[in-house]
């Protein structure tokens, strides 16, 4: 791994984090990293997350994911992707012990697990997944098998979905939580159905931002299905 190239991602990360707000000067690591104990291994086994706050929002990012693979001797950017999610509602002072940084470490292990996520988004815009609730603390979105869908690279005005990083391009992949008909939706449509989502997230101005009452974006649910599609 490039001492260099290190370095340099580390500042732009930290610039790119910095302009989406106020970022919390410590990161959330672990005190035993997760890869000594059977979890997926990050570029540089380091695994961080940190936490950026507005006057309106908090984000928690992941901090790692973008690091140069250390046992790689050409210029690269390590699984090329860094996973975001922002939301308005209020949470413990605690973030650690938050739905939202339990579902962005989550989807990061996922990430780094994958390693593919990155070219996934790049493809198809956007991508499914879906988490065990009791992971991500998110039992009120769980459908009966007791699985949250998420949606990943929701694009919004305010959150750019690519940047250069010193050897790669990156994706910052935003996460937005599936209500249990969207996520029954996007499992018979599939690729339609990911798309359409998509375009009424958009289209409501829920985009990226989470909200945990938010209603479903096919309004009356799944018998009203075939009332959207001719819209």
């Amino acid at each position: 791994m490039s001492t260099e190239v290190y370095d340099q991602t580390n500042e732009v990360r930290d610039t790119l984090f910095s302009s989406l707000g106020n970022v919390d000067p410590d990161v959330i690591g672990h005190m035993i990293n997760p890869a000594f104990m059977g979890g997926p291994q990050w570029p540089s086994l380091r695994q961080a997350f940190s936490i950026i706050r507005t006057n309106k929002s908090i984000k928690v990012a992941s901090n790692g994911l973008s690091d140069p693979f250390e046992d790689m001797a050409e210029p690269n950017n390590g699984f090329r992707l860094e996973v975001i999610a922002e939301t308005a509602e209020k949470l413990e002072a605690d973030i650690y012990n938050t739905w939202l940084f339990k579902l962005v470490y989550a989807i990061s292990q996922q990430a780094a697990h994958s390693s593919q996520i990155a070219d996934f988004v790049a493809t198809h815009g956007v991508i499914t997944m879906e988490l065990y609730a009791e992971d991500c603390g998110l039992e009120e979105f769980q459908n009966k098998n007791g699985m949250v869908g998420v949606i990943l690279g929701v694009e919004s005005p305010d959150m750019p979905k690519t940047v250069n990083f010193p050897a790669e391009e990156i994706t910052l992949v935003t996460v937005q939580i599936l209500t249990p008909d969207e996520l029954d939706y996007v499992a018979e449509k599939r690729a339609e159905g990911r798309k359409h989502i998509h375009e009424l997230l958009q289209k409501k101005g829920v985009y990226h931002r989470i909200e945990l009452n938010r209603k479903s974006v096919l309004e009356n649910g799944s018998s009203k299905w075939k009332l959207w599609e001719k819209s």
